[in-house]
């Protein structure tokens, strides 16, 4: 759908329709909830959106095109582009949990769904392709397939919009992404000679 809206009011919209989807689930919440949570009568959001699955397309679009773009500024520096991009990621779901629990709960089935899990295989295989560089220059362990340990280290990033929560969580984000990277760091990386 292309229409003419003020990207600042459809980005609003968007920011309420996550945090709305976050807290209440996709197949739960309502357009009049969401109207409701806006000040705005249900039939003013047709000015932005054609209903909830364009919601759900456009956020799970946004936050791949993020993440995307991360991942492809990681991947200019092939030695150190593994760390980069999963530090990357840890920071986009922490400021972002809404949209990223979104991504991550789409099954295939739907026009959406589909589309979802074939970028987010996508990501897997170009992250994958990074730690296998990492691997070839003696940077990494090689012992672990870089496809397996692509998709275990962002299981690790993924199940943070299980438990975190900016109100509630007792850990920063700053504090859970070096905690995250430090695990990493030790378990796989090939420690330099002194």
């Amino acid at each position: 759908m292309s229409r003419k809206t003020d990207p600042k009011k459809l980005e609003r919209v968007l920011d309420a329709a996550s945090d709305l989807f976050l807290s209440e689930g996709y197949d739960a919440a309502s357009m009049q909830q969401l109207a409701d949570k806006l000040g705005l009568h249900k039939s003013s959001l047709y000015h932005y959106v054609d209903g909830k699955e364009d919601l759900l397309e456009q956020l799970t679009r946004s936050a791949q095109d993020k993440a995307e773009a991360d991942l492809a500024a990681a991947e200019s520096d092939p030695d150190n582009g593994f760390l980069a991009a999963l530090s990357l990621a840890i920071d986009q779901t922490l400021n972002d949990v809404g949209r990223t629990s979104l991504v991550l709960r789409q099954k295939p089935g739907t026009t959406t769904g589909d589309a979802v899990v074939e970028r987010r295989r996508a990501y897997d295989r170009r992250l994958s392709k990074l730690i296998e560089a990492a691997q070839q220059s003696g940077k990494m362990r090689s012992d672990i397939h870089p496809m397996l340990l692509a998709r275990l280290t962002m299981g690790m990033v993924s199940w943070l919009v299980e438990w975190y929560d900016p109100a509630l969580s007792r850990f920063g984000p700053e504090e859970i992404r070096e905690a995250a990277l430090a695990l990493v760091t030790s378990g796989v990386i090939v420690p330099e000679d002194d």
